[in-house]
């Protein structure tokens, strides 16, 4: 009887085993649901911070590809430190500069100066400058001076107004500052800026003013600028610290698995030799005492092997729940961290494609709207319109009554043309008193009867500027895409369909 017992107890032993093997597979189960959540984050951090910087997307795509197929410690650790070094070239290397195009400012200089000498070395410099190339205007304008060689007494700066036309130059900062992004926050000094360029009938002493300002300008944009991108090089460093951080938890929830499970391994060794060496001695013995005495030897240790396993896997529980447990809070502040990184992005994304004064879809909106809107008509090849407006005497409503009044009467336009118009029309806000629409499954002789109708409806509006009436009308061109054309084509039959209505007295609207 005392034999079946000690088999009693052996299956009890043996439960108490497959007991603990259930509890490890569950715990490994936990270990791979919390590795795959850690997985989903790094994938959603790297799409949304993907764009931020040229150099970095590479990198992101790496990391993004490899957590697919879960954790690869090494892998993954190695691509931390491309990405790190990556970020560290960022924030030291230095914005490069656009080459300076001076063609028309050359062919100015060759007619003012016409010696010898001046011709020479005015050709040669031009000709630097359409093979090297000066990566500044400040450079060219100095190797200029060196070669024009002004009196002591008179600075470049005077130099400048009263040898160069100021039509010209005021046109080219116009397309300066048409064709630079400008912050939402220095949109009313740039209207402010255009408009004093567009002024006609200036004096030298007011163009310099002018200058100035429009320099100025220029200056806080590329400083705010400047800031805008020290802020993302703090966020992308901070990114690295998070994921630094959750590759050394993983490393270490790795480690714990992988001794766990050597563990469990070395257990099942011992066991397994115990129970042959057992089943040897019941084979091989002649006499009942001395088999009582191996049976119970070899089962008092396999039940020390198994205490100790016992033992062993509680404190790595414990430590592998300790890490499992931080690993899911940084998870948790990441996830949190990725909202407000979204939020911040969709606020950023919309303030970057409106305007500010008006509410309307700025010139940027209006481009990514008119690539959709083309690759739609090329492939349906139904109508597609263009209407372009432009506000009439908005510079004497600006000149007489003031910039305040002048914004009323583009918010004034925005709301009319928003309100009177069709859910399909896409409305924005072209630059200065400019606005288009795009029309989709609309004809130009559709669009030009809508047209007429908006333009009635914003004569007919009444605006009080300091007690009086102003009227306010409206021109516009109409055109519809034909067979190979482009933005560019379109814009411009538009833009000559305006310059007629303009012509023929305003307040109408042409097609062409």
């Amino acid at each position: 009887m005392s034999f079946f017992n000690k088999v009693a107890e052996q299956n009890k032993w043996k439960e108490k085993y497959l007991n603990l093997l259930d509890e490890q597979e569950q715990s490994e189960q936990a270990y791979k649901e919390t590795e795959d959540l850690l997985c989903k984050i790094i994938i959603r951090l790297t799409i949304a911070t993907t764009g931020l910087d040229p150099l970095l997307d590479p990198h992101l795509l790496s990391i993004r590809d490899q957590v697919k197929n879960g954790i690869n410690s090494p892998a993954l650790k190695d691509e931390l430190a491309k990405f790190t070094h990556s970020v560290t070239q960022i924030r030291h290397t230095p914005p490069k500069n656009q080459p300076v195009e001076a063609e028309l400012l050359f062919d100015f200089l060759l007619q003012q100066y016409r010696t010898e000498q001046h011709q020479n070395a005015l050709k040669q410099l031009k000709n630097k400058a359409e093979t090297v190339k000066f990566e500044t205007a400040n450079q060219l304008l100095i190797a200029i001076l060196e070669i024009i060689e002004p009196d002591d007494d008179v600075s470049p700066t005077n130099i400048i107004v009263n040898q160069i036309d100021i039509d010209i130059v005021s046109r080219q900062l116009l397309l300066l500052l048409e064709g630079i992004e400008i912050p939402s926050i220095f949109d009313q000094q740039a209207q402010t800026a255009k408009q004093l360029l567009a002024a006609s009938n200036r004096t030298a002493t007011a163009f310099e003013a002018i200058l100035d300002k429009s320099f100025k300008l220029l200056l806080k944009i590329k400083q705010h600028n400047q800031s805008e991108q020290q802020d993302i090089d703090k966020f992308l460093a901070h990114i690295t610290e998070q994921l630094a951080a959750l590759d050394v938890s993983l490393i270490g929830a790795s480690t714990a698995a992988i001794e766990s499970a050597e563990n469990r391994s070395k257990l099942d060794q011992s066991v397994s030799e115990q129970m042959e060496a057992l089943k040897l001695s019941s084979t091989n013995a002649t006499k009942l005492e001395p088999l009582k005495g191996i049976i119970n030897s070899r089962l008092a240790n396999i039940a020390k092997e198994i205490q100790d396993h016992s033992q062993k896997e509680a404190l790595q529980r414990k430590k592998t729940q300790q890490q499992l447990d931080d690993l899911a809070n940084k998870i948790k502040n990441m996830e949190a961290e990725s909202c407000d990184l979204k939020s911040k992005l969709k606020i950023a994304n919309t303030q970057a494609l409106r305007d500010t004064l008006t509410g309307l879809p700025n010139r940027h909106a209006y481009n990514e709207c008119l690539e959709t809107e083309l690759a739609r008509w090329k492939r349906y090849h139904s109508p597609l319109s263009l209407i372009v407006w432009d506000i009439d005497h908005f510079k004497n409503i600006n000149d007489s009554y003031g910039h305040k009044a002048g914004d009323k009467v583009l918010q004034l336009i925005a709301k009319q043309l928003s309100e009177h118009s069709r859910t399909t029309d896409f409305i924005s806000r072209f630059g200065g008193e400019e606005f288009t629409m795009l029309l989709p499954n609309t004809d130009s002789q559709s669009a030009l009867i809508l047209a007429n109708q908006l333009r009635q409806t914003i004569e007919k509006t009444g605006f009080n500027a300091s007690g009086t009436s102003v009227a306010i009308t409206v021109s516009c061109g109409v055109t519809a895409f034909i067979t190979d054309d482009t933005d560019e084509t379109a814009f411009e039959r538009a833009d000559q369909a305006l310059y007629q209505a303009k012509q023929q007295g305003r307040n109408r609207c042409c097609i062409f």
